[in-house]
Order: C-alpha cells, then structure tokens, then sequence
C-alpha cells in the first residue's frame, strides 16, 4: 500500500505545483503590469501584487522541495513512527508522515492523510510502534489513540 501512497502523493503534488507556478507566474507579471501602478499615494494595487507575488514565491519554493522529496524517497518498512512511515491510528485511520502535511489521497479506497511531524499529532506518534497508545491535546479535550500499524 505504500508505494501507492507515495505514487499518488507524487502525482498530487506535481499537478499542485504545477497550478502554483502559472499563479506565482500571473503574479509577477502582475506587479510589473501598467494597471497596478500606483496612481497616488493612497494606491495599494502594486505593493499588494507584490506581496501576492512574494507568497506565491514561497509556495513554489516549499513545493518543488516536497516534490524532490517525495521523488527521491524510498518505501522501505519503518519499524517506527518517523518521517516516511504510513501509520494506521485509531481514531484516526491512515496517516502518512510527510516534511509538511496537508494533502490527503486515496488509494484504493482508502483515504491516507499526509501529516507533518511537526503537527501536534507527528509529535504525539513520534518513534512509536504497533500497539502504543498515545493522546493528542484539542480544543474538544484530550484524545486517546492507539497505534495499529506502522509501515
């Protein structure tokens, strides 16, 4: 199941960066374009592209590192919770431990969440093995979980 994760999380990311450099391209054409050009002191238009350009920059650079990660990582079974694991919690089901989280895949049928191990659940799972319990503090109060599998 792992390398389908990792196949599918690629071809996510490339598609989103893909969007992400024709928006950070509009951007910067944006800032240079004669209509943003500030037409008194009170006009924003061009400092305003600018920071969406300067964002958009960011976004670009956090993306093409996630990609050459995911592209050059290898699947191999973690024995752990750590950066590359697929873990199955309960609550919570598949999770896979990425640089940054925020995506979610489907791989046949079944829903994994890339998270971070910077996030409050990565830190909670963090070198964790099949059958370790853990909590996680929300606003809704503290959750018990129980690690299933680690792959």
């Amino acid at each position: 199941m792992k390398p389908g994760v990792v196949t599918e999380l690629t071809r996510v990311l490339r598609e989103e960066l893909a969007a992400v450099e024709r928006v950070a391209a509009m951007a910067r054409d944006e800032v240079g374009n004669s209509e943003t050009k500030a037409e008194g002191k009170y006009d924003t238009r061009s400092t305003e592209a600018s920071y969406l350009a300067r964002g958009q920059a960011w976004r670009v650079v956090e993306l093409r590192r996630l990609v050459a990660w995911i592209e050059a990582f290898e699947p191999t079974p973690r024995e752990q919770v750590s950066i590359g694991a697929l873990v199955h919690v309960e609550p919570g089901g598949w999770l896979f431990v990425a640089p940054v989280g925020g995506h979610t895949v489907t791989v046949d049928g079944v829903r994994v969440r890339a998270i971070s191990p910077a996030s409050p659940l990565g830190q909670a799972m963090a070198e964790l093995e099949d059958g370790d319990g853990f909590q996680v503090q929300t606003p809704r109060g503290e959750i018990d979980h129980e690690v299933l599998q680690v792959l």
